[in-house]
């Protein structure tokens, strides 16, 4: 065929074929555009926004609670993004152990229309376990069963962790009125507390020990009397003598009782758990001594001297006031007499007192 007479057929050929091409390209077009309509139309936002309440849950140990949300067609709840098989229902129970510290949030669906609540955190109270201090008395000593040992007369405190719900026992039996943290110990016994933070009041636990305490029975010293001298029984490790009620600066297992008068010692012992003694009466002192001995002047003013006669010597010495008090000391070396000076001391009764010898009276006039 003549190539003049395929042109034509070849142009309209083409042509037909673009017009084609342009038809199919509006018809993709359309599609698309619907499509696109219809994917807006299953995307756009719902006319409700669910939410879950509460939104700042917080558990106490051992204990559930329950989301919720508003009223809708269909539910799913979700746990950290994950969703929780079953979970349809408007409410939703969250329990303390498996779901502290996770996020919740709701699917909800009303007439066709599906949205997503904002999640909300499920947290719990954490608390120290319980435990008890201890104030007042301080503790002698715990022994070797553990038990803590306290003086009789002390007063020991026992503090509790928890406020609410309290209960304290002695021996597995409950005080009467012991529901404050603190209970006041009196006596011996094995104590023990249950109780719940302030937070959590029903969240009861118990102290989950025993605390056994012992007071003892205080030790009262006695003080015998030997010629002039009064001494503390049992012996301690310090003294505290008073004549008359006035402390004498005496510590010493014994005293010279000097003066009549009442006398009382305090002892202290180790582990020191003790009381004062009983007053003890003197009623008449000495007024001559073993040793020859002489007082001049007498009465003393200035200075006194005291000799000794009969071949007595005189050793380390000391002049007391009426309360026992040492207002002058020396030693005599084997010295058959020494002077103290006295124009310095009030007027009033003194006794001289060498070592190993009973004391012999001394007056002082100015």
């Amino acid at each position: 065929m003549n190539i003049g007479v395929l042109r034509p057929l070849l142009r309209q050929r083409f042509s037909s074929t673009r017009c084609l091409w342009f038809e199919t390209n509006s018809m993709r077009t359309t599609i698309t555009l619907s499509l696109g309509l219809l994917v807006a139309a299953a995307t756009a936002q719902c006319t409700f926004d669910p939410t879950v309440t509460p939104n700042n849950l917080i558990l106490c140990p051992n204990t559930q609670d329950v989301l919720s949300t508003q009223v809708y067609d269909s539910y799913q709840w979700y746990k950290d993004g994950g969703i929780i098989p079953g979970a349809i229902a408007q409410t939703l129970t969250v329990d303390a152990f498996t779901d502290a510290g996770s996020m919740f949030s709701v699917e909800a669906t009303l007439n066709g229309c599906t949205e997503m609540s904002p999640g909300v955190l499920v947290d719990a109270w954490l608390f120290l376990p319980p435990y008890v201090i201890h104030e007042g008395a301080v503790e002698l000593y715990t022994d070797s069963m553990g038990i803590e040992h306290y003086c009789g007369g002390d007063t020991v405190l026992l503090i509790f962790s928890f406020t609410e719900n309290v209960q304290w026992t002695n021996n597995g039996v409950p005080i009467p009125g012991a529901t404050n943290d603190t209970l006041v110990v009196l006596g011996s016994g094995n104590y023990t507390v249950s109780g719940a933070p302030a937070m959590c009041p029903n969240s009861i636990s118990p102290l989950g020990l025993t605390i056994p305490i012992l007071f003892d029975i205080p030790i009262q010293p006695v003080i015998t009397q030997n010629g002039n001298q009064l001494c503390a029984s049992p012996a301690g490790i310090s003294y505290q003598w008073t004549f008359n009620g006035i402390a004498l600066l005496v510590d010493q297992v014994c005293i010279n009782g000097g003066g009549v008068g009442s006398y009382v010692v305090d002892v202290t012992y180790n582990p020191d758990c003790s009381i004062p003694s009983e007053p003890f009466m003197v009623t008449s002192v000495p007024t001559a001594i073993a040793a020859p001995w002489l007082v001049q002047p007498t009465p003393a003013n200035e200075y006194v001297t005291i000799t000794a006669s009969s071949g007595a010597a005189i050793g380390d010495w000391q002049l007391l006031d009426i309360t026992g008090r040492v207002v002058r000391q020396g030693k005599g070396n084997g010295a058959t007499s020494v002077s103290a000076r006295t124009a310095d001391l009030p007027t009033g009764r003194y006794w001289f007192n060498p070592k190993d010898a009973t004391p012999l009276a001394v007056s002082v006039v100015h």
